[in-house]
């Protein structure tokens, strides 16, 4: 009866319930908090994406060092199991012998710890404190780098740090961090071209982006006898800078008068029946904020400055606007300019022409 009222009371204790709730938290990571629709991903997908752009980088050969490797140490958050050491070094291995012919080897004796007494203390050592011997334990086991990995959980994410060490100087050689909150699948769900945030393409190492794209707009444009309803075909490119937020480029078109379209019409009554010829330099601004989702409608302003050029005529034009973007190729815009005064000559005669544009544009981008 004793042993049981004693048992009952060891197992009813508060002090041995938060062991054990401790005990199981440590051993059972609670799943991420996802964001973006991630919502349900347990821990293996998400560790599957930060994986996925490791082993990216190793098919781009961005991931330098890879020569008779080693991976010696494994640091984990203390949330994790200390057996998923195991796990993510098997992964990770699996991904380099995959991808890369590079070989892995198992060094045991640089995990190994050496007891001896000096005195009355008992002296533990091990290589990994011991530069000297590190380098000759990698000598003797034919190793030519050392990889550490660290990785950090907690609810919102986790990160996986890699570093490739050369044994003999302890210089580094490759260093990078795997974010599940930025790792590739994470931005594809969300819509974003990834190469707006890739390593390649930050602000401080330029790389140019040109975009074209062909337009039909519908305007209203000053002509000779008032304004006129006409069909413009332009074709534009730009390059973007600035990490997308402007693009800069020009834009060429040609306009043609419904009339002419649709009837019989003569250059003697219309500056846009034949050959003419609209050419701009453009500026544009884009309002995507941090990164361009293709997910969402984005804004754009632009500006453009140049003239137009008809048979018997050649006039400025000034010309604004704003377009909404669509996925990731396709648009819509309105349109709004100024031609100032311009004299056009017909014949014998000649007149001047000025006023404002308007209308609307649909563009395909490619």
């Amino acid at each position: 009866m004793l042993k049981l009222l004693l048992a009952l009371f060891i197992f009813t204790s508060p002090t041995y319930a938060e062991d054990t709730t401790a005990a199981a938290q440590t051993i059972t990571p609670a799943r991420p908090e996802h964001h973006n629709g991630d919502e349900g991903r347990n821990f293996y997908e998400v560790l599957e994406d930060l994986l996925a752009d490791f082993e990216y980088d190793l098919k781009n050969g961005q991931v330098s060092g890879l020569k008779d490797l080693s991976i010696r140490n494994i640091v984990i958050s203390e949330n994790v199991p200390a057996s998923f050491k195991s796990h993510l070094e098997l992964s990770i291995t699996e991904r380099i012998l995959k991808t890369t012919k590079t070989r892995i080897i198992q060094c045991l004796a640089c995990k190994a710890k050496r007891t001896t007494l000096k005195g009355d203390q008992v002296v533990i050592t091990s290589p990994e404190t011991n530069p000297t011997e590190l380098a000759r334990i990698a000598k003797l086991s034919n190793i030519s780098n050392f990889m550490d990995i660290a990785f950090l959980y907690n609810p919102s994410g986790m990160i996986l740090s890699m570093t490739i060490i050369d044994p003999e100087t302890g210089g580094f050689i490759w260093s990078r961090s795997y974010n599940s909150e930025t790792s590739r699948a994470s931005v594809f769900r969300r819509g974003t071209d990834y190469s707006q945030i890739d390593d390649a393409r930050k602000m401080t190492e330029y790389q140019p982006m040109v975009q074209y794209r062909l337009t039909i707009y519908y305007l209203y444009e000053r002509d000779i006898a008032g304004y006129a309803g006409t069909l413009s075909l332009a074709y534009r490119m730009m390059e973007r800078y600035d990490n997308r937020r402007k693009e800069v480029g020009f834009e060429a078109g040609y306009i043609r008068t419904i009339s002419s379209l649709t009837g019989p019409s003569t250059s003697q009554s219309s500056l846009f029946s034949g050959l003419n010829l609209t050419l701009l330099f453009m500026h544009s601004w884009n309002l995507i904020g941090s990164e361009e989702n293709f997910n969402l409608v984005r804004g754009n302003v632009l500006v453009g400055i140049g003239g137009t050029y008809a048979s018997g005529f050649l006039g400025g034009l000034v010309r604004g606007g704003y377009e909404w973007r669509l996925a990731k190729h396709w648009a819509t815009s309105v349109i709004l300019g100024y031609r100032p005064k311009a004299t056009y000559f017909i014949g014998s005669s000649s007149s001047s022409v000025s006023g404002v544009e308007f209308g609307i544009g649909i563009s395909g981008l490619f």
